[in-house]
């Protein structure tokens, strides 16, 4: 398979002159391809909504190419179709009336048909999870529920597995891809007219006549909450019906992104629960040398007030002995002087430390011993 050879200068121009998605498609790649070749070539991009503003008569400024060491970047492009699907992809003929339909296709009819509540254009989807994603008058509603009669069953026969999941207020149907979804969304357009309101009493100063121009477009996207990733639509000359291939080829295109987008989130959790570790040992650290800091400033004032009591007995003794005593004195003396040494002793860190050394030492040449025997 020949790769694709980008030169910076070129596809720089080409990205301020077209959508990505266009050029994408020119060169037979996907647009996370396209990314990453942008990416390695350190080349600016129109940021979200630019074409979206060119159009309406913004003028945007574009962001300058600054000087880097790569000029070229080679790239494997994408296999053929036949190659991505698991089973060969064969013309779906659609069916002409509505029996025998997939189970899915079946339950989201049959609630389309029992209810009468449409949008403003006159549009009904279903309400709740385990229907499809759809949104279409009753005047093309035979022909969306075949279309995606075949469309499902093609996909189901290539081993993929459809579901109808979303919620209330936004139903879609899912196309799972080994470990990734691709989420689709059928609706007919919808446009309206606007005109100059005659009513001196109503709040808006137009009047709006909605209307549905019978065309399907199948949204495909990586995102449940956004069906704006890739939109095949009717065309003059071609119906969805008839667009079947690109539409398999978009949704492994999407299932690709998807895993990509997948992976890299992984890795940035990893690369997060990393760092998250890397804090907590740090302020683990940070607390146990705090710890013995506050350990070592008691210890020291501790210290202070054992040296205080030992001064003060040898105060003592020396001023006892210049006494002549009984030895019932000496008793008593000698049984306070054991009480307050062992105090001072009690409150001296310094024995303390000692000992808790040498028991350390203690414990480690028995170790030792056991396992030279």
């Amino acid at each position: 398979m020949k790769s694709i050879t980008f030169n910076r200068e070129e596809l720089y121009k080409e990205l301020w002159s077209k959508p990505m998605t266009q050029i994408a498609e020119e060169h037979n790649i996907n647009v996370y391809q396209l990314t990453k070749a942008c990416d390695a070539l350190k080349i600016p991009r129109p940021e979200s909504g630019y074409w979206s503003k060119l159009r309406n008569g913004y003028k945007i400024k574009q962001k300058p190419l600054t000087e880097f060491k790569t000029n070229e970047y080679k790239l494997i492009p994408k296999v053929d179709l036949k190659e991505q699907l698991p089973k060969s992809f064969k013309t779906i003929t659609f069916k002409k009336n509505l029996t025998g339909l997939h189970p899915l296709v079946s339950k989201t009819y049959k609630y389309l048909k029992e209810k009468n509540y449409g949008d403003n254009y006159g549009r009904f989807k279903p309400f709740g999870k385990g229907y499809l994603g759809i949104l279409v008058s009753k005047d093309v509603m035979k022909r969306a529920i075949l279309f995606y009669d075949g469309l499902i069953k093609e996909i189901e026969r290539q081993g993929f597995q459809v579901s109808g999941d979303g919620s209330d207020k936004m139903p879609y149907t899912s196309v799972k891809v080994n470990d990734d979804k691709v989420y689709l969304r059928l609706e007919e357009e919808g446009s309206f007219n606007r005109t100059k309101t005659s009513s001196k009493s109503s709040w808006s100063e137009y009047d709006y006549d909605y209307y549905t121009t019978g065309k399907l477009r199948l949204q495909i996207s990586k995102y449940s909450w956004n069906h704006n990733d890739r939109t095949i639509s009717d065309t003059k000359n071609l119906k969805l019906e008839y667009q079947i291939e690109k539409i398999f080829k978009t949704i492994l295109l999407i299932a690709e992104e998807a895993k990509n987008w997948r992976l890299e989130r992984e890795e940035q959790a990893k690369k997060d629960e990393q760092e998250r570790i890397i804090r907590e040992r740090l302020r683990r650290e940070e607390q146990l040398e705090q710890k013995k800091r506050t350990d070592l400033e008691k210890a020291a004032n501790s210290f202070t007030k054992s040296q205080y009591i030992y001064q003060y007995i040898q105060e003592v003794e020396k001023q006892f002995l210049t006494n002549t005593l009984s030895l019932k004195q000496e008793k008593k003396f000698e049984e306070w002087k054991k009480w307050a040494l062992e105090h001072a002793d009690r409150l001296n860190p310094v024995k303390q430390k000692v000992e808790s050394f040498l028991s350390e030492s203690d414990a480690c040449s028995q170790n030792h011993s056991v396992h030279d025997s």
